[in-house]
């Protein structure tokens, strides 16, 4: 079972919570662990991307369709997002002018690096995110699959992509003892069923 936290805009009292609580259970696969009104959120345990999609449905049928948390401050203050610590899609990007031309894609690394998750597009498997690395490519696609469990990172010019629940901590197990001679960014995202994911790269140490 994959537990995850989802955001639905139409969440406003306990008595919403209460409802969401009651529909989760009653679809198999899927365990309702608790929500917060004020953050409109609720995490459920559910065994797979097919259970998430009927928790989805039969959301939406109640008057609860998930949705993507607020990029902006409702006071009209700078760009804040609703979960802690995530990064919503869009407020995140690379100068287009540091990245090769079509087709090109070589070894030499950007200095201070650090990647940026330029588009999310819905799949049938889950989400295809596209991704900037570390030779400046901005045409790198990270291809989730939420049918897979452990999926394995995309990889290219000796770094490491993987998106998903708990990312960082399924990387670095896959990295294993060689965890130590990369540098490792962890970043936040929704995707686009409503559900936060960590977006994870690792990009090898210069000797």
């Amino acid at each position: 079972m994959t537990q995850m936290t989802l955001y639905a805009p139409d969440i406003t009292c306990e008595h919403c919570i209460a409802t969401i609580g009651r529909t989760v259970a009653e679809i198999e696969g899927a365990r309702f662990l608790g929500g917060d009104p004020e953050s409109k959120t609720f995490a459920v345990e559910v065994a797979g991307g097919a259970v998430l999609d009927r928790v989805a449905e039969a959301l939406a049928e109640e008057g609860y369709p998930l949705g993507d948390a607020p990029a902006s401050n409702p006071e009209g203050g700078d760009a804040a997002p609703a979960h802690p610590g995530m990064t919503p899609l869009g407020m995140i990007g690379m100068p287009m002018a540091s990245a090769p031309k079509s087709g090109e894609h070589h070894m030499q690394q950007i200095p201070n690096f650090k990647p940026s998750y330029l588009k999310v597009e819905k799949t049938e498997a889950g989400a295809d995110i596209t991704y900037s690395c570390p030779c400046g490519s901005t045409t790198e696609v990270f291809h989730l699959d939420r049918s897979q469990a452990d999926q394995p990172p995309h990889s290219c010019c000796g770094h490491h992509t993987l998106v998903g629940p708990n990312a960082a901590e399924r990387l670095r197990a896959r990295l294993g003892d060689g965890a130590g001679g990369y540098d490792i960014d962890v970043q936040h995202m929704l995707m686009p069923w409503g559900q936060p994911v960590e977006a994870v790269q690792a990009v090898p140490r210069k000797a």
